[in-house]
């Protein structure tokens, strides 16, 4: 009886090692993409810092990313990052809200901290051996 438990759960390790390493991968994916997304928000409030109605639409965008990001599940190997994420994600829409609201200096400080907390978040996962891959564009 020992005999076939002992076996069953050597069989199994591979299995759930497989399985953790995915679901970190998955959640690599879907953090490349919130990230590649916010970024590209950024960049179009950096070049247009008065645009009021586009501040409002990257707002709303990252508004739900930020939602989506705080809603998914975290392999526990990255949980270390996560915080790191939501806090790129959350500079994003407050650095579009102080542009809804005219205030340009809050604008640039908030793209700055989004950015500096992406370099700590890439630095990181990659510190855990789970660097962040590049975000796939479809053409």
């Amino acid at each position: 009886m020992h005999r076939r438990a002992l076996l069953l759960a050597l069989s199994s390790a591979p299995v759930l090692l497989f399985t953790s390493e995915a679901f970190a991968g998955s959640y690599l994916d879907r953090s490349a993409l919130l990230l590649d997304g916010s970024r590209r928000d950024a960049e179009a409030l950096r070049a247009k810092l008065t645009d009021k109605e586009l501040a409002k639409v990257v707002e709303a965008v990252a508004d739900a990313r930020q939602t989506a990001a705080s809603k998914m599940d975290v392999p526990a190997k990255v949980a270390k990052a996560h915080p790191h994420l939501l806090l790129t994600l959350a500079n994003v829409e407050r650095a579009a809200q102080a542009a809804i609201e005219g205030r340009t200096t809050q604008v640039l400080e908030h793209l700055e901290s989004s950015k500096r907390e992406e370099t700590i978040f890439r630095s990181t996962l990659s510190e855990l051996g789970f660097p962040l891959p590049k975000a796939n564009h479809a053409s």
